[in-house]
């Protein structure tokens, strides 16, 4: 592995570090809310997951849809005898952007998908680097720019017909039904950790595909994740969770909409069914945007009114405008470096 490599891993690894930083919370946060669990055991449990899961679904069952999809999202005819500076620079002016626009939504509390950011920040320094042609427009509109808009419909969708199907259910059930749901939203953890780590981990995967394809020549095709590099994602995932999950724990479970128990199990099931299904067909997701969004959907089923629209709003806005910031960030680093490394 050479120092181009190795150095625009060790961005993808802190990029790795904030995505657990920041969405390790959604794994966690309705449970959190509702009490069924304290802070500090669902942290631990959701940590774990977020080491094992990856390796053991990515490594040993060889599910890396979602890493090709971002190996994909720039044509591999593009990157053929690409001169390994013109690639460390594609690749690095990646990795700054998202990690530069990551930091300016945390400095001005802006929320932020962290998935959008990097993916945005992926094409504008593709642009910038090898021009409008090298993007393959057809996966990037398909399995991201329409998904920032798909996904909240679908898990919103999800969220309230859930909450009616469960509700109709629990009419003909005990009230005792409820100590069920609060120890099925502890299953759930694990569940939705599982959900969450790989579909972020993978996007990390795709990062070191692209790079080891811009700068080796490695074929995206047929070339196999080592256990090592799996690992060591997983580990930076894992950790930051582990620093980062109070923080947003809040306000993930409570300031969009106040869960309860069975509100609470009923966004965790519509998240997990829309993160898995996506994680095994290829889709990189927002997975914050997956949550609140379900979240949204069994407010809107219970009380109309009791969701926190403002909140939402802001959410909402954020979504749309984070692929765009972030690739005009990216083309901007991109056309810097250009120049620094490629002469």
């Amino acid at each position: 592995m050479n120092a181009y490599i190795i150095i625009v891993m060790v961005f993808a690894m802190l990029y790795t570090f904030y995505m657990g930083f920041s969405d390790g919370a959604n794994a966690v946060a309705t449970c959190v809310a509702t009490r069924a669990i304290k802070a500090r055991y669902a942290l631990i449990i959701a940590g774990a997951v977020m080491l094992i899961a990856p390796i053991v679904i990515c490594y040993f069952l060889r599910s890396d849809s979602v890493a090709r999809t971002v190996g994909s999202l720039v044509y591999s005819e593009s990157l053929e005898n690409v001169d390994p500076k013109a690639g460390f620079a594609f690749m690095l002016s990646t990795m700054i952007a998202a990690l530069v626009w990551s930091v300016i939504c945390v400095l001005v509390s802006v929320p932020n998908s962290t998935s959008h950011t990097l993916l945005g920040g992926l094409v504008g320094a593709a642009i910038a680097c090898f021009g409008f042609d090298c993007v393959n427009w057809t996966a990037v509109g398909l399995k991201v720019i329409l998904m920032v808009f798909l996904t909240p419909l679908i898990c919103m969708t999800a969220g309230f017909l859930l909450d009616k199907l469960f509700r109709l259910v629990c009419v003909y059930l005990d009230r005792s039904v409820k100590k069920y749901f609060k120890v099925a939203q502890v299953v759930n953890v694990v569940i939705m950790s599982t959900s969450i780590s790989i579909n972020n981990v993978q996007k990390t995967m795709g990062i070191y595909l692209l790079t080891l394809a811009v700068i080796n020549g490695t074929d995206i095709e047929t070339y196999e994740f080592s256990f090592l590099i799996v690992a060591l994602i997983s580990v930076a995932i894992m950790m930051g969770i582990v620093f980062g999950g109070y923080r947003l724990i809040y306000a993930v479970g409570k300031k969009i909409y106040r869960v309860g128990t069975l509100q609470s199990f009923t966004a965790q099931v519509a998240t997990e069914a829309v993160a898995l299904t996506c994680s095994f067909t290829g889709i990189p997701i927002s997975t914050g945007q997956v949550v609140s969004s379900s979240i949204i959907g069994v407010g809107i089923a219970e009380k109309v009114s009791a969701v926190r629209w403002g909140r939402a709003k802001k959410i909402f806005s954020s979504w749309l405008l984070t692929f765009p910031v972030a690739a005009c960030v990216g083309a901007f680093v991109g056309c810097i470096l250009k120049l620094i490394f490629v002469r």
